[in-house]
């Protein structure tokens, strides 16, 4: 019970238990960043505009949220309601380039270009 912290660190049981925890969280690191490089710039850049279009998406409906409720006070939205609409619109076009993207990315893989299919 007298033992300090340090005393207890250096127990042959607790090495073995840091050394596999330090293994493990070596390894999960290791499949992360493989995983990472394993997709294509194509995929990335694709994944990077699914995501901002979710984030547009998000915002938008916040954006309507508040119109809502400063509706719903008496304030006058007249002039913010395009904001939404607008966002959305944005969002959409993500979704294009998204699919743009990925097309690109199988065409450039299986060496056609977009004209011959």
């Amino acid at each position: 019970m007298g033992q300090g912290l340090g005393a207890l660190l250096l127990q042959p049981a607790a090495l073995a238990f840091g050394l596999c925890l330090l293994l493990a969280a070596a390894g999960l690191a290791g499949w992360w960043w493989r995983r990472r490089r394993r997709l294509s710039p194509h995929e990335r850049l694709a994944w990077r505009a699914d995501r901002n279009g979710r984030a547009l998406l998000q915002l938008a409906d916040e954006i309507e949220g508040f119109l809502v409720r400063q509706h719903q006070a008496g304030v006058s939205i007249r002039q913010q309601r395009h904001w939404p609409q607008l966002c959305r619109q944005v969002a959409a076009e993500h979704l294009e380039c998204i699919n743009c993207l990925l097309l690109e990315g199988v065409w450039h893989e299986e060496g056609k270009p977009p004209g011959d299919r």
